[in-house]
């Protein structure tokens, strides 16, 4: 039988949840909760707290590559999608099937994260690929122009971004990816514990040795009541062996 304890925890965002953990498990906050973008497992002692105010995600330094794999998409419909200029949707768009080859990637601050490759021949041993550098210049001055046009285009953190991205060449993939996890993953502060939910087998043992040996006047009595019914069964044989007894 499976032995099941539940602890209460405080985040450092004031929130308590509660966190169930086996028998031989590390306590809440020396374990490794599973976060459910990725199936990765958080840094120890980190937990997902949804907070709708939360900050937006920010820049991470990929720290580590991990695995490969390739997605086939469909053509792209001719119709732009809501928000995208036809003349951009005309550059972008694939009008035939594409395979694209997607790295998992651990970021700085122990998140997981998951980067598109240049090509499906490329690894991470293969260095990030980047335009001529009079293509970064030119890029860079259309997008400070687009901003001066359109102040709302992108806020002031990706507006650095894109800045520092352009100031390395405008390299592929980007050493720097935004991490959905930062803004929502809290800390435990405090636990206590709560209780057993399925309690230990010693303990269901015990209470089973417990509930199986009656007390000495249970015995008794209970070894009166077979007398007797010893003593009635003896009395009922006798009178079938009587003649004439039916």
């Amino acid at each position: 039988m499976s032995q099941v304890f539940r602890w209460r925890v405080q985040l450092d965002c004031g929130c308590l949840h509660e966190v169930l953990t086996r028998e031989d498990a590390a306590p809440p906050h020396e374990m490794r909760q599973t976060e459910h973008v990725y199936g990765s497992q958080l840094p120890r002692g980190q937990m997902i707290c949804w907070h709708d105010d939360s900050p937006q995600p920010p820049y991470r330094v990929i720290a580590a590559w991990g695995d490969r794999r390739a997605v086939t998409f469909p053509a792209d419909p001719a119709a732009p999608p809501d928000g995208i200029d036809p003349r951009v949707w005309s550059v972008i768009r694939h009008d035939e099937p594409h395979t694209s080859a997607f790295w998992k990637v651990t970021l700085a601050c122990g998140h997981m994260n998951e980067v598109v490759a240049p090509d499906l021949d490329w690894t991470p041993a293969s260095g990030p690929r980047r335009p001529a550098p009079d293509r970064c210049r030119e890029m860079s001055a259309e997008f400070e122009e687009a901003w001066r046009a359109n102040p709302e285009l992108e806020d002031e953190q990706g507006r650095e971004h894109i800045r520092r991205m352009l100031a390395d060449g405008w390299p592929s993939p980007r050493p720097e990816q935004s991490c959905s996890l930062c803004p929502q993953v809290r800390m435990i502060l405090a636990y206590e514990r709560v209780g057993w939910i399925v309690p230990p087998q010693r303990k269901v043992e015990e209470n089973a040795r417990t509930l199986s040996t009656p007390s000495r006047a249970t015995l008794k009595r209970m070894l009166q009541r077979a007398e007797a019914e010893a003593e009635r069964l003896r009395v009922e044989l006798d009178r079938k062996d009587t003649p004439g007894y039916t």
